[in-house]
């Protein structure tokens, strides 16, 4: 059986992020990817990170291709799942469909989320988070 994370968009923004705060956080990728872990990258995540860090196309590819990263697709089968892990936020309809994707997939496969922000995860007390 496979062991990972699921990155959320902070963990996602820190990998591609110039400077010491980027080389830590792939440093860390680095370190789960000798332990045998895999980087599970919710494909809504991925792309509002690519939005809102609007990285260096290489350093993207990068992180798209790294050999213990899977972007995960969001299926029309999963849909109603992702909406109900909206529903722990305080305010669910406040919830971005990325945040729901990446709750919806650490509990579909019992991985814990990195995250660079655990307090953004208040009413998520089900999931279990790992700070990067």
């Amino acid at each position: 059986m496979i062991a990972g994370y699921v990155a959320d968009l902070t963990a996602i923004l820190r990998l591609l992020a110039d400077g010491e705060e980027g080389a830590d956080a792939r440093t860390a990728l680095e370190v789960l990817t000798e332990d045998g872990h895999a980087l599970l990258l919710p494909v809504t995540t991925f792309a509002q990170a690519a939005i809102v860090a609007d990285p260096d196309p290489a350093q993207l590819m990068w992180l798209f291709g790294f050999r213990s990263c899977i972007i995960e697709n969001l299926t029309r089968q999963e849909i109603f799942r992702v909406v109900r892990q909206a529903r722990h936020a305080p305010r669910p309809l406040d919830v971005p469909l990325h945040h729901a994707h990446t709750a919806y997939l650490a509990i579909d496969r019992g991985w814990p989320v990195l995250t660079g922000d655990a307090a953004g995860w208040q009413g998520y007390g089900h999931l279990e988070f790992f700070q990067v």
